[in-house]
């Protein structure tokens, strides 16, 4: 008798798969710990598996879980490890006075394991005259300690550092910084590949710069910090989120990998006279900008005309443009930015919530430009549109990409409302092999995305 379509393929899946408890006890050592307690329930042989767990993750929802019980929780999870390893530790603390008996010995605990992971998450209660811990590094001199990652901690370099000359990532949010601090970073942390700062704060201008190894730097809301110099020629990425004129950056570099998130309150005349702000940018392979950077970049009115700036991005793969708020952007501001990148591959529009602006320069000067440009891009494979609204100028400019990018082949609308109807009448396209793919916005399931998630 023949077997019924699909049913040997029904039949295998419903084939249980027998692993030995050894082996199933070992993986559970390398769940997040409150994963390894809720699994240790699941069989007798494995009541014990939360002693040898290696992802002690003490976070804000492990907080709320345990309310006022969780130092000894976390002590006696800690203390009772019978494990050789522990990969990674975090720590939320909401009040530092309570757990200051206990950090160090945890600390010294999971350090003897073999830790390459650490991050104190330190929060202050209203009541709490204090806004920053300080934490001295040899506290956390720990040779095998490759990340680290703190919140609210000033961080005390020792000028004779053994273990954390191996670290490769330091990340600090909401800490004071001096010039003198980050020369100490790099002469101690001689393999320090990656730096991230945070709304952190200087009484002065800080330069990064002495790095051998240094190869991602990111900066967000560091508005406390009147000018951030960088002069490293190793740097592959950088990940940028404030006011322009607070940033300066000093060349050759090697750019691969760039993001500029920049503030309202920026200065937009800063953008147009940073000459060799496009020009750093050469060798960038994939850029995410905001609505601020392109209204920087448009055309200025010099001598009674409007000039366009000119600049060229041979090597962008990628590119995503994200519009924040009200903004003057219009479709000729995305297509001139675009026709300057003659090697794209991949571009996400995201139109924000607002509608394009169609003022008066739309009118009497971008329009003209738009509709007389005959650029074609020649490598464009993938558009994806993000907050589509069905607007007239958001239509212009999505068939405008359609009829010329010859060799598209995913056109992916996402739509801001779940009731808009997207009709293939609706776009036009030149391409018999285009697929055209729509989704609402809370139900993106087209799994293409771009590779920066904008902060």
């Amino acid at each position: 008798m023949m077997e019924a379509p699909g049913s040997k393929r029904k039949r295998l899946s419903n084939r249980s798969v027998y692993l030995p408890n050894h082996v199933i006890d070992r993986i559970f050592t390398f769940l997040p710990i409150k994963d390894v307690i809720s699994s240790s329930a699941v069989a007798s042989p494995f009541l014990n598996s939360w002693m040898y767990a290696r992802n002690l993750r003490f976070d804000r929802i492990f907080k709320s879980n345990c309310g006022r019980e969780d130092i000894s929780i976390i002590n006696k999870i800690i203390s009772s490890h019978l494990g050789k390893k522990i990969y990674s530790f975090h720590l939320y603390i909401p009040a530092p006075n309570r757990y200051s008996l206990f950090l160090q010995e945890w600390i010294q605990i999971v350090a003897s394991k073999g830790l390459e992971e650490l991050e104190i998450d330190l929060w202050f209660t209203p009541d709490n005259n204090e806004d920053t811990y300080y934490m001295h590094s040899d506290s956390i001199d720990i040779q095998t300690l490759r990340s680290v990652k703190l919140i609210n901690c000033e961080l005390r370099l020792s000028p004779n550092l053994k273990g954390l000359r191996f670290l490769k990532s330091l990340s600090l949010t909401k800490a004071p910084i001096t010039p003198h601090f980050i020369q100490e970073l790099f002469r101690s942390c001689v393999v320090l590949e990656s730096l991230s700062l945070t709304f952190c704060s200087s009484p002065t201008n800080v330069t990064i710069k002495g790095s051998n190894q240094l190869k991602t730097i990111l900066i967000r809301g560091c508005g406390n910090i009147c000018l951030i110099t960088i002069d490293d020629p190793n740097i592959h990425t950088f990940h940028y989120e404030g006011e322009i004129h607070k940033i300066k950056l000093i060349g050759p570099t090697r750019f691969e990998d760039v993001i500029f998130n920049l503030d309202t309150t920026t200065w937009l005349e800063h953008i147009s006279g940073m000459g060799n702000l496009i020009e750093i940018l050469r060798n960038v392979q994939t850029l995410s900008i905001n609505n601020i950077f392109l209204e920087g970049l448009s055309p200025r009115y010099i001598d009674f005309e409007y000039k366009d700036m000119e600049f060229c991005l041979p090597n962008l793969k990628e590119l995503q443009i994200v519009r924040h708020g009200l903004t003057y952007v219009n479709p000729w501001d995305i297509i001139f930015f675009v026709k300057n990148c003659p090697n794209i591959e991949r571009l996400f529009l995201d139109f924000g919530d607002y509608a394009m602006e169609a003022g008066r320069y739309w009118n009497f000067v971008a329009k003209e430009k738009f509709e007389n440009c005959q650029i074609e891009f020649s490598k464009l494979k993938l558009l994806k549109v993000k907050g589509y609204k069905k607007l007239e100028l958001e239509g212009k400019l999505v068939n405008f990409f359609l009829l010329r990018a010859k060799i598209l082949e995913s056109l992916i609308i996402v739509s801001k409302n779940k009731h808009l109807e997207i009709k293939s009448k609706d776009v036009v396209t030149v391409s018999k092999i285009v697929t055209i793919s729509t989704y609402h916005h809370i139900k993106d399931k087209s799994s293409v995305f771009p590779k920066h998630k904008f902060f």
